[in-house]
């Protein structure tokens, strides 16, 4: 999962000493054990309101705890959050699957925002702005280089604790790996998958509990007004 220049840890460095990630860390905890605990499903609440709710929260108080802080802004692009610190662009993502999934399984695609990180820091020579026409080269001291960066988070919907990586999306639209870099930020994954360890980077994971599709042998079997022309043939 490296790129052979690595890239994650001076970003990680600079948005903790810009004062981002530690309250972000304390904010994704806390929205996730305040959702478990408002979690009733006899009162009609599931999996998806549980996420819901996650989502929400998360974007809302994160416009509220990051305000005002210097050198930080946010924004909201694509209904979620954005913080932008030190040309860096870092975006929150709900890891599918919850605490036991495979952080190699994401796919990009399904919204532009998403996606639109993932490409730009996959351009070969990579470009320090998002528009190809603005001689990004001038400004490669300026603005770092794979300046994206996803928080993959999860929480137990009955305990209410909390799971996030933190790393760099790469575009993995053709196969690979969704990541140049990422490494575990908070708690601990469930060891619920069934692949091992050392499988091939991006290969498909398969969750316990769910069921394979088997493969059946089909055959094409003709009508009976076609059985009866086959008979008179015969």
């Amino acid at each position: 999962m490296f790129s052979g220049v690595d890239y994650l840890p001076p970003a990680i460095a600079t948005l903790d000493a810009s004062g981002v990630l530690a309250p972000l860390a304390d904010l994704v905890r806390q929205v996730y054990r305040r959702a478990a605990d408002r979690h009733e499903p006899e009162l009609g609440d599931d999996a998806m309101s549980f996420g819901t709710t996650v989502w929400r929260n998360l974007t809302n108080l994160g416009v509220a705890q990051f305000a005002g802080l210097p050198g930080v802004s946010t924004r909201i692009e694509d209904n979620s959050l954005e913080i932008l610190c030190a040309g860096y662009i870092l975006r929150l993502y709900s890891l599918q699957g919850g605490t036991g999934a495979n952080v190699e399984s994401i796919r990009w695609e399904g919204s532009e925002a998403r996606l639109g990180g993932a490409v730009e820091n996959s351009r070969h020579g990579q470009l320090a702005l998002d528009d190809d026409e603005q001689f990004a080269d001038a400004f490669a001291g300026v603005l770092p280089r794979r300046r994206h960066l996803r928080v993959a988070h999860a929480g137990d919907i009955g305990t209410g604790e909390a799971l996030a990586y933190i790393g760099l999306p790469r575009d993995n639209r053709h196969g690979g790996s969704p990541w140049f870099e990422v490494q575990l930020w908070i708690g601990q994954p469930a060891r619920t998958t069934t692949v091992a360890d050392d499988g091939p980077a991006g290969s498909l994971v398969r969750l316990r509990g769910e069921v394979p599709i088997p493969e059946l042998d089909l055959q094409v079997r003709p009508r009976n007004g076609a059985d009866r022309r086959l008979s008179a043939l015969a």
